[in-house]
């Protein structure tokens, strides 16, 4: 049997995926066929169409639903007999999209074990409608299974499949993304973590995390692809000091390539920087979010200090480890004067690029619920969604259009002030100008310049550059290929 995974190019090219690469690996152990494919109809058509069964899973957070969705309905148009399976953000909290044509099968939460035994049950030709974690639609009935414990023992589950990503790219990954762990502490409100604390509850510690060895069984298989770097992508790779204290002292002696990871301000202590500098770090993404106290704390509930942030910048920058900063601006119950004050706190912690979004209030957070009591809401907020993210405008009414403009100006201006802080006399006339398309430009050239020559090293970041713009990868050695992610 063939289990299909149509990714958005985007991602193919950045193997954005690692819950597919663990789902691929479990059923890979157990003798099926696991392939990722673009995520257009005629690439996934002329891979169907020699098939006699197959599984079409998706992966899908909120702001790609639509296109997934329409995706599956053309699929299942072409081919009937194909299961489509529905999982990732926006099914786990939004499960009634069962409903939508073409739609089989959603699962809620974690996948590895119900993936697996849906494709076991399958493809003995038994009934499937009362896997846990999964609801499926047969013969226009809906069952909806319970979901069932949090995997607690995270080593249990095989080495992520990057090659499953390798081989639809038709090339080894100049970088890689890598989880440790998973689940995150806190309840920040543009975030869904307080909803799947919820939906969790009873089941099972949220946060957990692999022990060192069984990620350096991960990044050995990466570096022997030839990989030259490493994106730790954890919510929070600091929560735990004694295991980043193992993990640095043999990363450094085991894989040696440059990585980047995230953390909270609160969660930063000179031994950590001190330790994650020496193990090889190039990057630290430290979110600020707001400058704003209230907005920060209240709104946000990010439960942060200028003390702490001030003082985690200081600390990073000090170990000689780049400093990237994260920030929202167009915040609900904020104003623009509140927007140049997350500039100017951005200013004071002096990262290395200070990267900012427009607030994207995704359904089913509280950020959402908010901006619902302000009214703030349009009424295309999803459609606005899949294309907002870290573009040019918000999905959220302002209650003053005039500033919004300003606003959305601003976050264009964003990354040149933090770099050029004189700037600030001049922004301040330029954003009362109408968005223009110069604006747009010089902001995604911002962007290019602060992800592949800051945030990532230069020798990593401009073959990517040079990929992105001309569709050519520079040419660079490559170590002996691993034959399977099962290796190691």
């Amino acid at each position: 049997m063939l289990i299909l995974w149509p990714i958005r190019q985007l991602e193919l090219e950045h193997s954005q995926y690692p819950g597919i690469m663990v789902i691929s690996a479990s059923l890979k152990e157990r003798g099926f066929r696991s392939e990722v494919v673009a995520a257009d109809l005629a690439s996934v058509c002329a891979r169907l169409k020699d098939e006699k069964d197959a599984i079409v899973g998706f992966s899908s957070t909120t702001a790609f639903a639509s296109h997934y969705l329409e995706l599956a309905r053309r699929v299942k148009q072409r081919f009937p007999g194909v299961l489509t399976a529905f999982g990732g953000a926006h099914p786990t909290y939004f499960p009634e999209v069962i409903q939508e044509e073409g739609v089989d099968v959603v699962c809620v939460g974690e996948g590895e074990y119900a993936m697996t035994e849906l494709v076991e049950t399958r493809s003995r030709g038994d009934d499937h409608t009362s896997i846990r974690n999964l609801w499926v639609k047969q013969n226009g009935t809906i069952h909806k299974n319970p979901l069932r414990p949090l995997v607690e023992d995270l080593d249990t589950l095989p080495i992520p499949d990057h090659q499953v990503f390798m081989r639809a790219a038709r090339k080894p990954p100049i970088h890689a993304i890598v989880m440790t762990g998973r689940g995150c502490p806190y309840s920040c409100t543009y975030c869904y973590n307080h909803a799947y604390h919820k939906l969790y509850a009873g089941l099972g510690k949220v946060v957990r995390r692999r022990s060192v060895d069984h990620v350096m069984r991960e990044l050995r298989l990466l570096k022997k692809e030839g990989c030259r770097f490493i994106r730790f992508m954890d919510d929070v790779f600091t929560v735990s000091p004694e295991w980043i204290h193992e993990f640095s002292q043999r990363y450094r002696a085991e894989i040696g390539l440059p990585f980047s990871c995230l953390v909270r301000a609160n969660m930063v202590s000179d031994d950590m920087v001190k330790w994650l500098k020496e193990a090889g770090c190039h990057r630290i993404m430290m979110g600020i979010e707001a400058g704003n106290d209230r907005l920060r704390n209240e709104v946000f509930k990010r439960r942060m200090t200028r003390e702490h942030i001030l003082n985690a910048a200081r600390m990073i920058r000090g170990a000689g480890v780049k400093l990237v900063t994260a920030n929202i601006l167009a915040v609900p119950g904020g104003s623009l004067a509140a927007d140049w004050e997350t500039v100017d706190l951005n200013l004071e912690a002096r990262p290395n690029y200070g990267s900012a979004s427009l607030l994207q209030a995704l359904p089913g957070t509280e950020i959402h619920e908010i901006a619902e009591q302000l009214s703030l809401l349009q009424e295309d907020n999803l459609e606005q969604l899949s294309t907002g993210g870290f573009g040019f405008s918000t999905a959220l009414r302002h209650p003053d259009q005039a500033e919004a403009k300003q606003v959305e100006n601003l976050h264009k201006f964003f990354p040149l002030l933090i770099w050029f802080p004189w700037l600030k006399p001049l922004v301040r006339l330029l954003i009362k100008l109408p968005p223009n398309r110069l604006y747009e430009a010089m902001y995604m050239a911002s962007v290019n310049f602060g992800t592949h020559l800051i945030a990532i090293p230069p020798r990593v970041g401009l073959p990517m550059l040079v990929k992105k713009f001309t569709g050519k990868l520079l040419p660079r050695r490559r170590n002996r290929p691993a034959t399977d992610a099962a290796e190691a």
